[in-house]
Parts: structure tokens; C-alpha cells; sequence
């Protein structure tokens, strides 16, 4: 009788890189959790350190298990363990966008340290885009943390560009927001841009370098373009209404960072 033979398996093989996004988008869900609290906290003056993250409705301090990006709302089916209160959608939604962003940003760079400042950025555009969106102001605290972010992608590692592109860069994000505005403001006598976007496009041109500004600016205009058109054919907004532009700069960064 011949001898049986073994059956083998051939599991495919993974590969670093993907193990790495993999890591990425757990590092995004969690870092999504911590911009729920500051885009919830800072537009009401609080500290985003303490205290413990707890229910609004109820003020009971979450533990561990409510706390898990995704899977403790959906196993909650979007309420409070405690009070029974809904809990918004939107948190789950940046929580997956930020693991999102954060896979794109480790496949953009592959398996090195250089992926670190885009995480940081990805970060702040999150942060900025959804509290502009809520309170047309994005925070200074924000921006230093992209800008620290920026440097770092500047001149710590290799695959970051030249520090003279991403100098001009800088240069050529803000500029041109900070024409627009005083050209607004000789037509108009009121501002056309707030002082934070400008701010904003500095900090991006560190990433982009002068070149990248081009797409970022080209997206940001069109999309915010059109939406403001949709705003005012609808008639929910009219001529000369002032339009958060911030999430649609943030958009444009992305796409030409990730392009």
C-alpha cells in the first residue's frame, strides 16, 4: 500500500508593506479617536488632556471597551453603554477616514520612518477640515503641530524634497491667499480669506514644494467653487456669503500629496 501523502498548504505571501498598512490603519483609527476630542473639545475652549473622555449626555467616564475606534460603536449600535443616548455618526466616520488616510500615507512611502510627519499631517487636515467646517476658524495649535510635522519632513529624511523647494513652497502656499485677500479687500472692504488659511498653505507648501501647490490649488478652487455654486442655486447661502475653505484646501493637499 503506498504511503499517503501530505497534503500542503501554500499560504500567499505577505509582504512587509502590507503588513505595515495594516499597522497604519489601526495607528489612523486610533489617531481618528483622539481628533473626535479635540474637534469636539477646542471649539468650546476645553482642555483636550482632561478630563477622561466621558458621555456628554450623562458625563460617565468611558472605559476601554467604549472606547475602541469603529468596533465599540457599532457593537453599541451608536449609543451610550450607560445613558442609552445616540451617539453621532460622525465619529466613526473620521475614525475611518483617518485609517484611510493613514494606509494611503504608509503606500505612498512604503515601510520607512519618513511616513511619520505625513501621519502628523494627515492629522491636522483632518482636524482642521471639520473645525473650520463647524466654527470658520482653524487653530493655531494645529498648525504649529503641521508645521513641526513639516520640518521634520523637510530636513530629517531623505525622501522628503529639497529644503529650498519646500522653503518656497511655503512662500508659494500662502502668498497667493494673501493677495486674494487684500485684493478682496480693496474691491470690498472686507476680508476675502481668514488669516488661518493662509497659515494653512504655508505649512502645506512644506510638504508639496512650490511645484505641488499648483494641484493643491487647482482642486481646493474647483471643488469650493462648485460647492458654493450648489450652496447658492439651492438658495442656501447667497452671493458674497462667507464659505469655510478650508476643508477644500485640506483636500487639495491630499490630492497632491497622494497624486
Amino acid at each position: 500500500m503506498p504511503a499517503p501523502q501530505c497534503v500542503r498548504f501554500r499560504l500567499p505571501a505577505c509582504r512587509l508593506n502590507d503588513l505595515f498598512e495594516i499597522f497604519a490603519a489601526a495607528v489612523g483609527l486610533c489617531f481618528g479617536s483622539f481628533a473626535n476630542v479635540v474637534i469636539r473639545r477646542w471649539p468650546n475652549g476645553k482642555s483636550i488632556v482632561s478630563p477622561l473622555s466621558h458621555c456628554p449626555s450623562c458625563n460617565t467616564f468611558l472605559k476601554w471597551r467604549d472606547m475602541m475606534p469603529v468596533i465599540s460603536w457599532l457593537i453599541l449600535r451608536g449609543q451610550c453603554r450607560y445613558c442609552k443616548a445616540a451617539i453621532s455618526k460622525r465619529y466613526i466616520i473620521i475614525e475611518a477616514i483617518c485609517a484611510v488616510l493613514f494606509t494611503l500615507m504608509a503606500r505612498h512611502t512604503g515601510f520607512t520612518l519618513s511616513v511619520l510627519p505625513l501621519w502628523g499631517l494627515a492629522f491636522v487636515l483632518v482636524c482642521v477640515s471639520v473645525v473650520d467646517w463647524e466654527t470658520m476658524q482653524i487653530p493655531d495649535e494645529l498648525l504649529v503641530l503641521g508645521a513641526v510635522s513639516g520640518i521634520a519632513w523637510m530636513g530629517l529624511f531623505s525622501y522628503s524634497p529639497q529644503w529650498q523647494d519646500a522653503i518656497l513652497g511655503a512662500v508659494a502656499g500662502a502668498l497667493p491667499l494673501l493677495l486674494l485677500d487684500r485684493f478682496v479687500w480693496m474691491l470690498a472692504k472686507k476680508p476675502g480669506f481668514g488669516f488661518g488659511d493662509v497659515k494653512l498653505m504655508a505649512v502645506a507648501g512644506l510638504f508639496l514644494g512650490w511645484q505641488g501647490m499648483w494641484t493643491a490649488y487647482f482642486v481646493a478652487f474647483v471643488a469650493g467653487g462648485f460647492y458654493g455654486m450648489v450652496l447658492i442655486f439651492t438658495g442656501r447661502a447667497e452671493r458674497g456669503s462667507y464659505l469655510a475653505f478650508g476643508p477644500f484646501l485640506c483636500l487639495g493637499v491630499l490630492v497632491a500629496l497622494l497624486r
